[in-house]
């Protein structure tokens, strides 16, 4: 479990949003949000009928990263997100990562059906308890900014979890 769960502490995750908007106003001239959009989340973030759950494309890193500021800044639950175990043996950042509501995932299972279950647990306890989610359709970052073939798994988890209440 250790090596799977999030950490999450609001203080990290208000750090890490102050260090992003600094770099997004000296990288981008403006972000364009959608707040009636936005405004349709955070009702039914508020209704607590079900998870919320984030599926954003994987071209790049600021992807994820731009979405949890956005939703901060409009004071919407940050969503926990699924990162990959090559994010999670960098030292230093793995931790600051959790803190900011990263959960780790192996990319592949097999061979240790230990490890499948824990996670599938965990993660099904984030469904029930209506966590906000994010995670990356293709599992992997697109290195040529195309879209790449989607990865059921987590989907497959979330979705019996939600379904089999």
């Amino acid at each position: 479990m250790n090596v799977i769960m999030a950490n999450y502490t609001p203080n990290a995750l208000r750090v890490m949003a102050h260090v992003h908007t600094y770099l997004f106003k000296r990288i981008y001239d403006k972000i364009i949000v959608n707040e009636h959009q936005l405004d349709r989340i955070r009702k039914l973030a508020a209704a607590k009928k079900g998870p919320i759950i984030f599926c954003p494309t994987h071209r790049s890193y600021v992807d994820f990263l731009i979405l949890s500021v956005v939703l901060l800044f409009y004071k919407i639950d940050v969503p926990h997100i699924c990162a990959g175990e090559d994010l999670m043996h960098i030292k230093g950042v793995s931790s600051f990562l959790r803190m900011c509501g990263a959960f780790f995932m192996r990319r592949t299972f097999r061979g240790d059906p230990m490890y499948k279950a824990i996670f599938t647990e965990y993660v099904s306890q984030l469904v029930k308890d209506k966590t906000v989610m994010e995670f990356f359709v293709e599992g992997t970052r697109s290195r040529s900014n195309k879209f790449l073939n989607p990865k059921f798994g987590l989907l497959q988890i979330i979705t019996n979890t939600f379904f089999d209440k």
